[in-house]
């Protein structure tokens, strides 16, 4: 299953946000709107981290992603804040938009959800037709590693979620050298409070670009690269500008 609106459906969706581990704090993506102009547009926007915060801090920023589970979410959250959320459901390969923006970012380390370099490529070409000349794209790219992710199989992240007890976990990791991809087997479940059991096994599936790898493949897709970053978190930021 590596079509990522097929994996972030259902319980998954559900249970997303909640259970999530490493997001990015919203501050980042602020300053980055506020340094490189609005409008703005996030892309794998998912329930609605970061965009949200962004929204609410007044700048101008619009969503897409692949889930229309995820989009519901994300809508229903923007309710209860009282924010107007424009968002647009597409796979990131083959989006068009009808505005340029002047700010695009990937955040969360979405992009390796892609599955293969000619997937990249057309993600980033994608964005450079809706990128203002002067725009800045931010990606955040994630290099997990096989053997660090395998000591964590068998542990599940817990907690109480509306009333009921949810979890996930890795039950498996499948390591794909030649082609770098990584297959992540995760189980979520929600337990209510009467002892009813929901649950769903799904395939994670992820590329694993090298840092020089990605920047390769972002300059020949016509981009001039701006700024590598290596973040606490693991996170490595690549800011780019269209080249000229």
């Amino acid at each position: 299953m590596n079509d990522p609106s097929n994996f972030y459906t259902g319980l998954v969706a559900d249970l997303y946000e909640p259970l999530a581990g490493g997001i990015s704090d919203s501050s980042r993506f602020i300053k980055f709107v506020e340094q490189h102009g609005e409008p703005a547009l996030e892309i794998c926007c998912g329930t609605g981290l970061p965009l949200l915060d962004l929204l609410e801090a007044g700048l101008d920023v619009e969503g897409i992603d692949a889930s229309q589970d995820m989009l519901e979410i994300c809508e229903a959250k923007a309710s209860k804040r009282n924010l107007r959320v424009t968002l647009h459901q597409a796979k990131m390969q083959d989006f068009k938009m009808q505005r340029r923006f002047r700010s695009v970012y990937i955040a969360n380390g979405s992009i390796t959800l892609l599955p293969s370099d000619d997937d990249l490529t057309k993600t980033l070409r994608a964005i450079i037709e809706c990128l203002d000349p002067r725009g800045v794209v931010l990606v955040d790219l994630d290099v997990p590693k096989p053997d660090d992710l395998r000591r964590h199989i068998g542990k599940f992240k817990e907690t109480q979620y509306e009333g009921c007890r949810i979890r996930v976990g890795m039950t498996q990791v499948d390591w794909h050298e030649k082609d770098s991809e990584l297959i992540i087997k995760l189980r979520y479940e929600r337990v209510s409070p009467g002892g009813l059991v929901e649950s769903v096994d799904r395939d994670w599936f992820r590329k694993v670009w090298s840092v020089d790898r990605f920047c390769e493949l972002l300059v020949d897709s016509g981009f001039h690269l701006a700024e590598v970053k290596h973040l606490e978190s693991g996170i490595i930021q690549v800011c780019a500008r269209v080249a000229t």
